[in-house]
Order: C-alpha cells, then structure tokens, then sequence
C-alpha cells in the first residue's frame, strides 16, 4: 500500500538526494571547464590579433620598401640582428634657403637579442668610418659610412639609400641584419615629448651657436647635471657631434636610449596604445607588413624584456676629421656583438665589513675587494675647492666635493653648476653637479648632490657596499659600474662615470670615499637671501603681507573654534538640566497619583452643614 498523500495542513517529506560518485561530478564539470577554457582562449585570440593590428596600422603607413633578399630571415624563437637608423635629415633654416642637410646616417645602432641568452647586445656602428662604398652606379667611392645613405638616397630615394646602407656594413662587417627602424630629427624630437620627457645625466656643458663664417654645426645649449631632457633638449643631446670622438658620440646615444628603457619599459604593455602611436608617427620600417611579422617581433621583445643590456665598444682608431678599422679591431668588434650576450660577470666590488673606516685609502679599496686605485688619482686644486666654499651658502644643503680624482695632463678645471630639478611631481630641488674633465677628449665624469632623494636614475640598485660610516649604492651598465651613490644630510650624493664607463671600479671608490663637505655641516647655516627677500625686509615684500595674512586667518579660526566649543558645553549644560527637570516632573506625577489612590480607598467625604439662609427684610407699608 502507497503511502498516503500529505495533507495541505502536514509538511511534506523532503525527496532523498542520490549520492553522486566522483566520475558524475567530472562528466558534468569538464565540459563546462573546457568551454570556459575554449571561451577565454577565443577572447585571448581576439585580442592578441586587435593588439597586432593595431600595431600593423601604426607601422603600415610608414614603411620602406626594401629589394628581396635584403633584409635576412628569421623565424619566430630565433635571434634577431635590429638596425636603428637616425636619418640626419633637416629642411634648409630660414635664413639659409640653400642650407639643406641631405638624408644621412647620423646614427646606426645594430641591436642583437637572442632569446636564449640572458643579455642584449648593443653595439653602435662608428658613423665616420673611412670605407670604400660600392655605389649603385657601380662606382667605388671611399667616404664616412655613413655617406653611404646619402649616395644611394641621392641615386635612387629612401629605398636606394637603405638598400647601400645595409650593403656596405655587411660588405664590412660581415653582419646580416633581420630589420630596421629608422627615424629623423623631427620625429625623434615629437616622439620624447609625447613619451612625457626623459631624465637623463648630461655629463658636461654642451654649448654652440652658428654664427656667419664660421663652424656649422647642430645647435646645442645644455648645463651638466641630472635633468629632465624633452624633445629639443633631448635631440641637442643626441645629435651632438661637436668637440668629441666616435666612441662618445655613440656612448651618449646608447645611455640615453637605456634610460629610455629604464624610465618606459615597465610602461610599455600597460600604454601600449599610446606607444603604438607614438612610434607608428615616429618610426619608418623595412618589414613590418603583416600580423605573422609583427607576432615574430613581439613574441622576440616579450622573451627579452627586462633583461640588461651590454653596450659592445667598437675599437677604432681616431684621426683628426674620420676613423679607420683594421680587420683585426673590426673582428674584435664583430665578435664581441655576436658572442657578447653571455651572463654578465660576477661583481668585481665585494660587500666590505662594517667596520671603522681604515687609516689608509688602499686599505678601504682592499677591504672593498677591488684592486688599488690607478696612479693617474691627484688630489683636487685649493682654487677648485675655494670656488666650491663661496657658493656653499647657496645651497641649503651641504655641498660635498671630491678631495681626489682621476684626471691626466690637460684636463680643464672642474665646472661647478648649482640649479634647480623637478621631480615626477613637479616639486623643485635644490641640486648641484661637478663636472671633471679626465684629460681626455669628451671624457668626463661627475659628482652631483640633490635634496630629490628618490630619482628615477637611483632606482634599484645592483649592490650596497659598507665603508665606514657610509653605505654605497652600486649601479652597473652591463659589467661596467656606471654609478656609485651615498644619502646623508638629508640628501643624496653620487658619482657618475664617463659615458664610455672608461673611470675603473678602484678610482669611482676612492673618489666616492674623499667625497666630504668643504664646510662642516651645521644646523644654523642659512641660504643666502635672494634680492627680493632683501628688499622685503626694509619695504615688507608681497610674501610678508601674504604670511601676515595668514595668520590673522589662523587667529580668527582659533577665536572661532574656541567659541563653538564654548557654545557646545553650554548646549550640554542645558540638555542636562531638561534631563533633570523631566525627572523630577515624573516623580511629582508619580506622587500626585498615589495621593489621589488613597483618596478613592477612604471613601466620599460627609458634605458640610449647610448654613440658615438669611432673614428676608419685611415688605414695606401700604
């Protein structure tokens, strides 16, 4: 017999639940992990192929059509050899109509990544020189390389040029390269300033004007010191090619494109729309033309991204107006390139012992773990050093200055500049940068201090070495130590190499070590007044009136405050006295009901005897 139905009045009896086994539970959850998996991965597809393309239109309007064969090919998971061309291409000023610059290679910079090895190699072909150049009319010609772009631009447009370009530094060189970007002085220049500018060290003063009869060069106005570089100050840095050898050239090149890297490269995947732009205007290329070549290229950057960069020097010997390679230098240079993207070698500063600092300098050195400094270590001049005292009272931090340095016959005196830095923000700090010459030419080194604790330049050190009282912050580009840097006063300090890192560990130490204040700091040491803080002291400036209106301001707002706390208390007094009033009004009602009880429990009260009324007057006589 069924069991019956329940009533609507009853509960219902709740259905068994089936236990389901493990397998039950898999059949149904994997498909639907695996249209999850498919759905996303589709999603990951669409994406990935918008970025490409986005990349694709960027580069498709400024391309370089190039002869087969030219440019080598690669695969994707392969090394790649990059050319960067910096085309020195400039419309005729307006005072000069006839003062064109033709297209030429101002700079070729070749880019080596291998995904399989940990570093990039990066190494600057030196733009004069002295080759024989295979012209496309069949004509051999000897000129600076980098003629070679204007001849073949002038015989057959950008196409010819690139194609003689690429011909004649593998005729030399022997290296084939996979692609090429290329970019001019224009472009350059908007591309830096819609990155948002670059903070860069400018290692000394870089001055020069054309003038009528004289030298014409690019035009440049920089001080030393760590700055913030936007598009023209960044191009006068680059493009400079005055009063300095090959190698500088292409060292200054190289280190402001790694602060580029530095500065943008965590950046890069986050806006990368805006730098999909950004180089889209920027950047002309050879073979950019596909999804399938820009997935290759892409896939080549993510392999590589934060690994360091080794900057290969090419040994070439200097003359007075080009520069000459044996095939032995050229070899060297090759090879280095080719085999260069090794692990970078162990630090050659080892932690020291935290202990007192030692009474000799060689001694420090060694406990640093780093051989003695070079012989070529003079002490700093008195002129040098008085110089340094008049204008530390400008500063209202302590200006340290080196009582040492590395300098050979024929070096120029310090320059010292004191100035103003903006930081991210746009706060201004007080800084000051000593530029020493070395003796050599565009050699310099420098030693700056700023009251900006954090920049962009100090960020993630290599290495902290313990000397003394002091803790060094070690920066290395590839194996080179490039930086070495120190905090106390309330400020940083550091020590920055030449820009072909040519100052060895040992002397960049010693400096760092007989870097002290050339006045004993002290609390009451005050900046020297400006003219307009002068004048306001007999005539009261705008700024005084301003500060003394601020504090009747903040009188007023004490007065104030002070009263809405008088009004407060009494606000509470008074609540507390309602408080009690009505306390004592429900003890008066309570009093008052059980008076009027008592009076019901007694019973009704015996009516008082009423009184006789009065005698009535008689009625008068008829």
């Amino acid at each position: 017999m069924s069991a019956a139905a329940p009533t609507s009045g009853g509960a219902a009896s709740a259905p068994k639940t089936p236990v389901r086994s493990g397998w039950w539970v898999a059949k149904r959850f994997l498909p639907a992990a695996l249209g999850i998996v498919m759905v996303s991965a589709i999603a990951t597809v669409l994406i990935a192929r918008n970025e490409v393309a986005g990349v694709v239109e960027a580069f498709g309007t400024r391309t370089v059509k190039v002869a087969p064969g030219l440019l080598a090919s690669t695969s994707r998971g392969q090394p790649e050899t990059i050319l960067l061309v910096g085309n020195d291409e400039r419309p005729p000023p307006a005072d000069n109509p006839s003062g064109a610059v033709l297209p030429h290679s101002n700079e070729m910079l070749l880019v080596r990544i291998d995904p399989s090895k940990p570093t990039i190699s990066m190494l600057s072909i030196p733009r004069e020189w002295w080759v024989p150049i295979h012209r496309l009319n069949g004509a051999i010609e000897e000129n600076r390389i980098n003629s070679a772009y204007t001849f073949g631009y002038v015989e057959g447009g950008p196409s010819a040029g690139l194609r003689l370009m690429l011909e004649t530094i593998k005729q030399q060189t022997g290296l084939s390269v996979n692609r090429v970007f290329i970019t001019n002085f224009h472009h350059f220049r908007n591309a830096v300033d819609e990155m948002g500018c670059v903070y860069a060290m400018v290692d000394k003063r870089y001055y020069h004007r054309n003038e009528p009869g004289g030298e014409q060069y690019f035009e440049i106005n920089l001080q030393p010191g760590y700055q913030r570089l936007c598009g023209q100050e960044a191009l006068e840095f680059v493009a400079n090619r005055h009063e300095s050898t090959s190698l500088i050239r292409d060292s200054r090149d190289q280190r402001f494109l790694l602060e580029v890297k530095s500065q943008y490269g965590p950046k890069l995947f986050e806006d990368r729309e805006k730098f999909e732009r950004i180089f889209g205007h920027a950047v002309q290329t050879a073979n950019l033309h596909g999804e399938e070549q820009v997935l290759q290229l892409l896939d080549l950057l993510v392999e590589s991204a934060g690994k360091p960069v080794r900057q290969v020097h090419f040994p070439i010997t200097l003359h007075s107006d080009y520069d000459t390679a044996s095939p032995e230098q050229v070899h060297e240079a090759v090879s280095n390139f080719l085999t260069g993207t090794a692990a970078i070698a162990h630090r050659r500063v080892r932690p020291a012992a935290r202990a007192p600092r030692p009474a000799s300098k060689p001694a420090a050195v060694a406990n640093a773990g780093i051989t003695a400094p070079a012989a070529s270590m003079v002490p700093t001049s008195s002129e040098d050093l008085a110089a340094a005292r008049a204008k530390t009272p400008y500063l209202s931090f302590p200006l340290e200055y080196p009582r040492v340095r590395e300098a050979f016959g024929g070096a120029e005196p310090d320059n010292l500049h004191l100035y103003k830095m903006r930081d991210l923000t746009g706060r201004r700090h007080e800084a000051y940068v000593i530029s020493i010459d070395r003796g050599e030419l565009g050699q310099f080194y420098d030693v700056q201090g700023t009251t900006w604790t954090d920049p962009p330049l100090l960020a993630n050190p290599a290495q902290t070495v313990a000397i003394g009282a002091r803790n060094y912050e070690l920066f290395y580009a590839g194996e080179h130590l490039k930086t070495i840097a120190w905090r106390e006063h309330g400020a940083v300090y550091w020590i920055e190499n030449t820009l072909t890192n040519d100052v060895p560990p040992a002397s960049m130490l010693t400096i760092a070590e007989n870097t002290r204040p050339v006045l004993a700091p002290t609390p009451a040491r005050i900046a020297r007044p400006t003219r307009a803080q002068a004048r306001s002291v007999a005539y009261g400036s705008k700024e005084a009136v301003r500060s003394t209106a601020v504090k009747i301001w903040a009188l007023c707002g004490v007065l104030a405050l002070a009263l809405i706390g008088f009004i407060s208390l009494m606000l509470v007094a008074r609540q507390r006295d309602i408080r009690a009033l009505a306390t004592h009004r429900q003890v008066a009602d309570q009093r008052q009901a059980r008076v009027a009880s008592l009076f019901a429990i007694a019973g009704p009260a015996t009516p008082p005897a009423q009184a006789p009324p009065p005698p009535q007057p008689p009625p008068p006589a008829g």
